[in-house]
């Protein structure tokens, strides 16, 4: 591929990300001209919390996690990301000697746009349509965030599990199937995390609703066999 004909690839790739689909040949070309793709092998950690900002970073395949981890090393999963969202953005928004406010790993191979602070801002200001899309990408975390704390300290572990499976549907653009079939984005160990329980509680509520018919499991693969049931139970 001669190098016009990668500038051109490029900047589709770009389009193709929602954060900058309103963008303009010149202005996606001013993107990548300061943009860099970088490629991550399975579990590969990507940011350490703490350490000096740098810019934040777009997901482009795969998926990547935000976790904490606890005193004696146990993961929470704070946000899962899939292409095209962004992660570490907030601290692009704060002092200059911020650091990243969480760590963040690959779950599987997967390349991520990352976009150094130094130039990102400035191209911030001249294509403001690109901050604001940021901006609406950060609420929607806030209230996914919002949803899985009301979730830890409100609800059962049934209804978070049937929270996210119900999110997941929606996730994977498979609402309008009658039994949608899901490929879990994380391990049962991870959901657990991320559900604020232990793997334990969690393989009992899965089989659970596999005893009760709303859902079957094979490996990674769940099947909705019974929606309507599931949504009562959030």
């Amino acid at each position: 591929m001669d190098p016009g004909e990668q500038t051109t690839a490029f900047r589709e790739r770009l389009r193709a990300v929602p954060l900058f689909a309103a963008l303009d040949d010149a202005a996606l070309d001013e993107l990548a001209a300061l943009a860099r793709v970088l490629r991550l092998s399975r579990k590969q950690v990507l940011i350490h919390e703490g350490e000096p900002y740098r810019g934040p970073f777009v997901v482009l395949t795969g998926l990547v996690v935000v976790y904490k981890l606890s005193a004696d090393g146990r993961m929470l999963i704070l946000h899962v990301c899939r292409p095209g969202d962004p992660l570490a953005d907030v601290p692009l928004f704060e002092a200059h000697d911020a650091g990243y406010p969480a760590h963040a790993r690959s779950t599987r191979e997967s390349e991520v746009l990352f976009l150094p602070r130094a130039s990102f801002v400035p191209f911030l200001k001249r294509h403001p349509a690109v901050a604001w899309a940021l901006l609406e990408q950060l609420a929607a975390r806030i209230k996914e965030i919002t949803l899985q704390l009301e979730g830890v300290t409100l609800r059962e572990v049934t209804s978070r599990l049937a929270r996210y499976l119900l999110r997941e549907i929606e996730a994977s653009r498979v609402e309008g199937e009658a039994r949608p079939v899901l490929d879990l984005p994380l391990a049962k160990g991870s959901i657990a995390s991320y559900l604020g329980t232990v793997h334990e509680t969690l393989s009992r509520t899965f089989a659970r609703l596999i005893r009760d018919g709303i859902i079957s499991v094979d490996g990674p693969k769940v099947t909705i066999l019974d929606q309507e049931r599931l949504k009562k139970m959030v």
